[in-house]
């Protein structure tokens, strides 16, 4: 599915629910596009189904949940061994997230938390272990994300006119 696939409705629907999922029901989303509840629930299961919706995550504030090390850590793997390393490293205790960029070199980003140094230095270790060569890595201060804006804040109505 390509976004030249996705109409108005499912371009409303995904603007909704990144912008908050937990807070709206099938219903609200329906009214704010201007769609039947069920219709909600049957393009919501599409977009799931073909892969465009991946799941459903809370951001969570690592520092506030008593998890003060939140750290990035860019990496180089062969790229070869890119998506097996990568599996692996998922299993590696306070990883919470790993991007795969298109690079030659620094072409892997961990997101790792911890409770203490400790555990950060155990978590660092287990990486290496794998054969992750650690480029640098970078404390995070704060963190925002938002919908992006062209997926349909335009297709919404707060009033339910859709």
């Amino acid at each position: 599915m390509t976004f030249d696939e996705l109409d108005s409705v499912d371009k409303g629907i995904l603007y909704l629910l990144q912008r908050n999922a937990r807070s709206h029901t099938t219903a609200e989303i329906g009214e704010k596009v201007g769609v039947s509840s069920s219709t909600v629930g049957n393009r919501i299961n599409r977009l799931e189904e073909r892969g465009v919706i991946t799941g459903y995550y809370p951001t969570v504030d690592y520092d506030r949940a008593g998890l003060g090390h939140h750290l990035v850590v860019v990496a180089t793997v062969p790229f070869a061994e890119q998506e097996a390393v990568v599996d692996e490293v998922m299993d590696v205790s306070g990883v919470v997230g790993v991007r795969e960029l298109l690079t030659s070199t620094e072409n892997v980003s961990i997101e790792l938390v911890g409770y203490d140094k400790q555990g950060i230095e155990q978590s660092l270790r287990r990486l290496n272990d794998i054969g992750i060569e650690i480029e640098r890595m970078e404390m995070v201060r704060s963190e925002r994300t938002r919908p992006y804006n062209h997926f349909g804040e335009q297709f919404t109505s707060e009033d339910g006119s859709g």
